[in-house]
């Protein structure tokens, strides 16, 4: 009777441990899909605060790693806007840089250009001194923008996200129901789109970082026109050459303004001698 009781109490708890088992199982993957969303939500916080700490410890990032944009702006006035617009391109390709945009134009007698190139980072400073030479500058602006933090940040998110989809895959290939399938596939689409935009922002970055915008402006110079003199003397008659570069554009003016009118001082002349014979035939 004592070992029957006994085989019966063994039976029962090893049923019931069985029992246990299977419900952990089918809870275990709701549980970890459960807790990937809350990983996923505490990802864009947590993890990239601690890589920038990496990144931009106690003594800052050093020189190497930081990541500074550098554009500049150029004006030139050239005696041949078309001619120059090529020395500067070619020269540009030659430093390893690419056109963005290229428009030359006339405007009245005028011509004019607008270069937008990307050129090396490197070699933005010796690019500059280069385009200088091939005209003379009326205006030069260089700019920059510190974005090591943004770069870091999108960095370290990235991280996070590539972390998340290889533990969703995981969790994929272990769910026993549509549900959790559904679940999981949905959270992944989430988290690889977001991959999409981080991978595309580094990718423009990076790009802005290791080749400067240049902006070049072309203007062709006005034909006779005075050069003011350097040095003290050139302060000293800086009024006069003023007045003459005026009188040189005013007379420049004045022959195009009378070919203009040309036309019509003919034809006031005409209708005045055609009036002249009329009358004078009415009369006799």
């Amino acid at each position: 009777m004592t070992r029957t009781r006994i085989t019966l109490l063994l039976f029962i708890i090893v049923t019931l441990a069985l029992l246990g088992l299977s419900g952990c199982g089918s809870k275990s993957v709701q549980d970890q899909s459960q807790s990937i969303r809350d990983y996923g939500s505490q990802a864009d916080s947590a993890a990239p605060s601690n890589e920038m700490k990496d990144a931009d410890s106690t003594s800052g990032i050093t020189a190497p790693d930081r990541k500074v944009v550098q554009n500049a702006e150029v004006s030139l006035k050239v005696q041949d806007v078309a001619v120059a617009a090529d020395k500067i391109t070619d020269l540009n390709q030659t430093n390893g840089g690419y056109v963005i945009n290229s428009h030359i134009y006339r405007n009245g007698e005028q011509i004019s250009a607008d270069l937008t190139l990307k050129t090396p980072e490197q070699k933005l400073s010796s690019f500059i001194a280069s385009i200088a030479k091939f005209g003379e500058v009326t205006d030069k602006l260089v700019s920059s923008e510190d974005v090591t933090e943004e770069y870091y940040d999108a960095e370290a998110r990235l991280k996070v996200m590539r972390a998340k989809e290889e533990r969703l895959l995981s969790l994929l290939d272990k769910a026993g129901s549509i549900t959790d399938i559904i679940s999981i596939e949905n959270e992944l689409g989430q988290t690889r789109s977001e991959i999409e935009v981080l991978t595309g922002r580094l990718k423009y970055l990076t790009n802005a970082v290791d080749y400067s915008t240049v902006h070049i402006a072309l203007v062709q110079a006005v034909p006779g026109a005075i050069k003011t003199p350097q040095g003290t003397m050139g302060k000293a008659v800086q009024g006069l050459i003023s007045s003459l570069n005026n009188m040189i554009n005013f007379g420049s003016n004045l022959i195009v303004g009378l070919f203009v009118v040309l036309p019509w001082l003919l034809l006031i002349l005409i209708l005045v001698l055609l009036f002249r014979y009329f009358y004078r035939r009415r009369k006799k």
